[in-house]
């Protein structure tokens, strides 16, 4: 498929993750954000996430996609929906500057969209773009398979319980470290675990125990919490406890603590 649903690019800088492999952290990028998140929509028995910092890309249709005019402006135009690969190549080749890093592929879930996004990678590849993939889930664990020669870093985000991202969420784990294994046979990747308040140290544990496993670095990342909520961040103490969870697992190099930097220089 030529065409897919996209609700916006734009160029910033990576917010997320921290001084581990795999990570981008504060390079810079343009960002694909697909629409649709199929967690949001009900596959595993949630609404997806509490604390989704991009409600807006859960509809799997959007009208429009968003495109940024000129790189660091933070203003928009827009094309209508569905886009095709073209209309996104365009886009990237408007927005590329000389400190580009990466290519950021973002939702929603980009996975959501597997015939759209592989026509779009193999492009990109063919123009030397780096390619940065940020997932939570797939169903389809062999089309991942089949694409991971064209991804460079990719960060899975692997949930908390708290999430409330799956009814079975020892099974949308396993999931996520899966996904993490089949990355590593081709970039370099990391797993980011958001935690609040209410995230519970024994939970924490299962995840850096299955990265530990399969020698991936673990981030955890310190919510930020929807305006209007009742979602608290971590307090320094947990931070200090989880750390040291995950350093029975991995060593200290493959550990780090992320907050999201974007949301506090309240940039793209």
């Amino acid at each position: 498929m030529s065409q897919g649903y996209i609700k916006e690019i734009f160029s910033s800088f990576q917010g997320e993750g921290a001084s581990v492999e795999g990570s981008c952290y504060g390079l810079r990028q343009i960002f694909i954000r697909f629409a649709g998140c199929p967690l949001s929509q009900g596959l595993l028995g949630t609404k997806g996430c509490r604390w989704c910092d991009s409600p807006e890309a859960k509809a799997n249709q959007p009208k429009q996609c968003l495109i940024e005019e000129k790189a660091g402006l933070q203003s928009f135009g827009g094309i209508n929906n569905p886009v095709t690969v073209e209309n996104i190549l365009e886009a990237i080749r408007n927005l590329t500057t000389n400190d580009l890093h990466s290519i950021s592929f973002t939702g929603g879930e980009p996975l959501h969209q597997p015939e759209f996004l592989e026509k779009l990678l193999i492009l990109l590849k063919k123009e030397n773009y780096k390619i940065y993939l940020e997932t939570a889930y797939t169903e389809d664990i062999d089309f991942l398979k089949r694409i991971i020669h064209l991804i460079d870093f990719a960060c899975v985000d692997v949930k908390d319980r708290s999430a409330e991202a799956s009814l079975n969420w020892e099974m949308l784990v396993e999931r996520e470290i899966k996904m993490c294994e089949i990355l590593k046979n081709n970039a370099k990747v990391f797993a980011k675990t958001v935690i609040s308040k209410s995230s519970r140290k024994e939970d924490f544990e299962v995840i850096a125990k299955l990265c530990g496993r399969i020698g991936v670095p673990i981030v955890i990342q310190i919510v930020t919490p929807p305006a209007k909520s009742n979602i608290l961040q971590p307090t320094w103490e947990q931070i200090i406890e989880l750390s040291g969870i995950a350093s029975e697992y991995l060593p200290p190099d493959k550990i780090g603590i992320s907050v999201q930097m974007h949301k506090f220089l309240d940039i793209l």
